[in-house]
């Protein structure tokens, strides 16, 4: 075998993945835990024992241990005095369900690349599916990942049932917030004239049966380059290849936190699959800005 094309400098990958989780465990909160709480309590309209800041550590546990086992290990803090109090199943219970779920703050311009990919709501997972094979039961979760193709972030994660209506509406809040999206990446779902209503240039594969007279005038365009440069060269032009970011995205997040969700109401499913992309997204996000990526290098 040829040596490898790519270098690495795996120290500093190392020391990044190492902060990454470094960094989801709260200090900052354990350390201010009373002046947090003052200052949520002032005008709030009920008494709270833990500040809101502790919410994403709760998140962070539950992606790991089910609410009875966080509970548990809230005790163990207490009695540690690593934090003042522990929190009841119920406490936790609400606090995670109904957090705010929010992303890093995207970059000013950015070119985003979408997908969707299956979350089981098996509680046995790929094991149960690999001991006894798919069954009528075998059920999934769809969730749409949207990606900063340069900066290998988490935009925006939805289960959803239309990933173009899901797609466009991303493009949208991020346009609302002044955000320039130069290029968009995506699959033949994504080829559709709602996409290309955003202004945004579209790198698409148009269906088979695509039309040159029918829908919006950007895609009709889309659609006679294609078949004028065939699929490898416009690939190639349009650099299409990118897309193998948002797989590797995926294949991280899944080997990192597992590709099931141990919830049984839809709500809650919804939830932890939702946090499985958000806990991903603000580790890397925080190692990033302290350690520095540590991408690989062609040689």
């Amino acid at each position: 075998m040829g040596k490898s094309k790519y270098k690495r400098d795996w120290h500093k990958y190392d020391e990044n993945v190492i902060t990454r989780y470094t960094l989801m465990f709260p200090f900052y909160v354990f350390e201010h835990w009373w002046d947090l709480l003052a200052e949520e309590n002032r005008h709030a309209k009920k008494t709270y024992k833990a500040p809101k800041e502790f919410n994403e550590f709760l998140a962070f546990l539950h992606i790991f241990l089910p609410y009875r086992a966080i509970e548990g290990v809230l005790r163990a803090l207490e009695r540690l005095k690593i934090i003042p109090t522990s929190l009841d199943y119920s406490t936790i219970w609400e606090r995670v369900r109904n957090m705010d779920i929010k992303f890093p703050e995207a970059n000013d311009q950015l070119e985003v690349i979408a997908d969707a990919t299956g979350i089981s709501t098996n509680k046995g997972g790929q094991y149960i599916i690999a001991k006894w094979g798919k069954t009528r039961d075998s059920k999934f979760l769809k969730i749409e990942i949207v990606m900063d193709k340069d900066q290998f972030n988490v935009i925006n994660a939805e289960v959803t049932s239309n990933e173009v209506e899901t797609a466009v509406k991303t493009i949208k809040d991020l346009q609302d917030k002044g955000k320039e999206v130069k290029k968009f990446y995506g699959d033949k779902a994504y080829d559709a004239n709602e996409v290309y209503k955003t202004g945004v240039e579209v790198v698409v594969p148009p269906r088979k049966n695509a039309s040159t007279r029918r829908g919006h005038p950007a895609r009709r365009k889309a659609v006679r380059e294609f078949k004028r440069l065939g699929y490898n060269r416009w690939r190639e032009e349009k650099g299409y290849g990118v897309r193998w970011r948002i797989e590797s995205l995926f294949s991280a997040v899944k080997r990192t936190f597992g590709e099931s969700v141990r919830a049984t109401s839809f709500l809650g499913q919804v939830v932890e699959a939702k946090l499985k992309f958000w806990a991903y997204a603000w580790m890397v996000h925080l190692a990033n800005s302290l350690v520095g990526r540590a991408p690989g290098i062609r040689v």
